[in-house]
């Protein structure tokens, strides 16, 4: 089809109609919609709405983004509230950038999105901080709401573990946390002192995922997955 043709089929459909159909397309590729965008002036038009960019996947986008389109478009997308655009940006600013109470304000905003690896990673950081912001921490990770299923528990922070090394392993990492502060309880053991939990494998399962109740309670749990979090964090940090 050539760009005539679409330009033709873009000038006969209302404005609002090609700004949804732009919206689906850009849900669904971020390759797809730039396409679009370039295709006519009447598709680049009808792109250019906060509610469109919000949308925007980046899945298969660069997690640090190198080429100008890629910069752009990650600038255009934060701007747009775009969750997983403020996720990326908070964890640059956070651990690359050194910009932290920058990033740590585009995670907040990503996690009141209902982005995972946001609420997950603001969460950790708040508990690393220990006091009432662990307090926060542990109520903001609660709306991860794993506590009903060790399976869902253990799919979503593996997955949580994987982008969170995925994207340090691409990044410069400058900053680190301090690990929290242990708080004594009455369960048994901490999830620190379980077998293998130091390693990280490529499937992400080494990262000691799953949840079982005879071993800690839900706050002994999240001070393990923080440890875990800067250990890895750690790992990466250039000296």
């Amino acid at each position: 089809m050539t760009n005539k043709i679409v330009n033709d089929i873009a000038r006969l459909l209302p404005e609002d109609m090609l700004s949804e159909i732009l919206k689906h397309a850009a849900s669904n590729s971020a390759a797809d919609f730039v396409n679009a965008r370039l295709s006519c002036k009447a598709v680049r038009a009808a792109s250019n709405y906060d509610q469109i960019f919000e949308n925007v996947s980046m899945e298969k986008l660069n997690f640090v983004p190198w080429r100008k389109s890629e910069k752009v478009l990650q600038k255009r997308c934060e701007a747009a509230q775009n969750a997983e655009a403020l996720y990326r940006k908070g964890m640059m600013d956070c651990f690359s950038l050194r910009e932290f109470e920058f990033g740590l304000h585009c995670l907040k905003k990503a996690a009141e999105k209902g982005h995972v690896e946001a609420i997950y990673t603001y969460g950790i950081i708040l508990i690393c901080f220990g006091g009432e912001l662990r307090e926060q921490g542990l109520r903001i990770i609660s709306s991860l709401d794993l506590t009903n299923s060790s399976k869902r528990r253990t799919r979503i922070v593996t997955s949580c573990r994987l982008k969170t090394e995925n994207f340090l392993s691409n990044m410069w990492v400058y900053a680190a946390l301090t690990e929290p502060t242990r708080i004594s309880r009455s369960c048994d053991s901490d999830i620190r002192e379980r077998p293998n939990s130091s390693s990280t494998s490529s499937e992400g399962q080494a990262w000691e995922a799953s949840k079982n109740v005879g071993y800690c309670c839900d706050p002994c749990f999240w001070d393990g997955e923080a440890t875990l979090f800067c250990s890895l964090l750690r790992k990466y940090l250039i000296n």
